[in-house]
């Protein structure tokens, strides 16, 4: 794992270590339905104590070699868009999952694509990892279109496999392995 969290860039998008002064943008961000609606991990309402008390918790699992999470800004303002991750880092097994949501502002201009790619990129390159895979709901299109963009197969289904607001959801897992990564 890496001794210090380093920052990225793709064209558009500048990928940097969340910093304690982002918790009012994250909560701006994240606390919304539609961010909340077809995330598993990210709660609704998000309050700004919550984006406070993530955030600190992040160098810890940088640390510990489980996770490595992003704050995701424009080149041109720095103005925070959302946010990627590697998670669930497993060393003996070189794997992790990718995660990653942008704010409802910037949806479909192809930013989460983009994201998702320097992401991917990062964890094969930096990381050594060997596979990367994702998970969503299977009525979470834009997911489902994405993962195909980027050469991601999926390879399963677990039948109501998450539970969110109150209602049990398929969900689908995507994966990607270092010797397909040429195409990113």
């Amino acid at each position: 794992m890496l001794r210090y969290q380093p920052s990225f860039q793709s064209e558009r998008l500048r990928m940097r270590p969340f910093i304690a002064d982002d918790a009012p943008a994250l909560h701006h961000l994240a606390d919304v339905r539609e961010i909340a609606d077809t995330t598993i991990t990210i709660p609704h309402p998000f309050s700004l104590a919550a984006a406070k008390t993530w955030i600190a918790s992040l160098p810890h699992l940088f640390r510990a070699g489980t996770a490595v999470h992003f704050a995701m800004e424009l080149n041109e303002t720095g103005e925070l868009i959302g946010a990627s991750a590697l998670r669930d880092i497993d060393k003996a097994h070189c794997r992790a999952e990718i995660d990653f949501w942008l704010g409802v502002p910037w949806w479909g201009q192809g930013f989460a694509t983009e994201v998702a790619r320097a992401t991917l990129r990062f964890g094969f390159r930096e990381l050594a990892l060997n596979r990367i895979y994702a998970y969503a709901m299977v009525r979470h299109k834009s997911s489902e279109k994405i993962f195909h963009k980027l050469g991601m197969q999926q390879e399963g289904l677990l039948r109501q496999g998450v539970r969110k607001w109150g209602e049990f959801e398929d969900v689908a897992l995507y994966t990607i392995l270092s010797e397909e990564a040429h195409r990113l």
